[in-house]
């Protein structure tokens, strides 16, 4: 039922899990990692039904599409509607989505692939709606908290629904000193703790 456990000689007896006393963390799908960051961030749109949503793709690769439709949908709540309405057209798959092995629109499969690449960490530095999604969430914690010591913790209860502990405390006001409260709600929406069910 979890991932965690008590006991290292609980390891040493099955490494590889073949009995099966504990849960093997799992990273959460393309479209649940969207999810996450807009549901932190405070701004998830949770309506029902309706057209679907264009999230935003960079012209320079619009461009070089010769038909079809995508016509990105400003940023606000219009676009921040959950995954599950972002609109899926198979010769232009959304970039994030496929980056978190979103299933191949082309084929038939049972279960989605899973794989671990360097370009998901590099879309979860570098990519315009992750980067706007830890600007939201550090304006929530900012509300939430004044001082650092209290930024840190709420930041860990919003997203990881825990507080923090005294030495992600410690490194949460480094950060936050050295740079910023914003780059702090990177770094949390960046933790395998995040991304992962365990």
């Amino acid at each position: 039922m979890a991932s965690a456990f008590d006991d290292p000689a609980d390891v040493k007896n099955d490494l590889e899990n073949r009995f099966l006393w504990r849960f093997r963390p799992q990273r959460l799908d393309a479209e649940i990692v969207r999810d996450s960051m807009l549901a932190v961030g405070g701004n998830i749109n949770l309506a029902l039904g309706g057209e679907p949503i264009f999230p935003n793709i960079p012209e320079d690769i619009l461009a070089g599409q010769y038909r079809g439709k995508w016509e990105n949908t400003p940023e606000g709540p219009a676009a921040w509607r959950r995954g599950v309405y972002v609109y899926q057209r198979r010769s232009l798959p959304y970039p994030m989505f496929d980056t978190f092995d979103h299933p191949d629109l082309n084929a038939t499969a049972g279960a989605r692939n899973v794989s671990t690449v360097p370009t998901q960490a590099l879309t979860l530095l570098n990519n315009p709606f992750v980067l706007s999604q830890a600007k939201w969430l550090a304006d929530r914690v900012r509300r939430e908290a004044s001082d650092p010591y209290s930024q840190v913790d709420a930041a860990y209860r919003i997203a990881l629904a825990r507080g923090a502990t005294e030495t992600e405390i410690g490194i949460g006001i480094d950060l936050i000193k050295k740079q910023s409260l914003e780059s702090f709600t990177h770094v949390v929406l960046n933790l395998d703790e995040f991304l992962y069910m365990r």
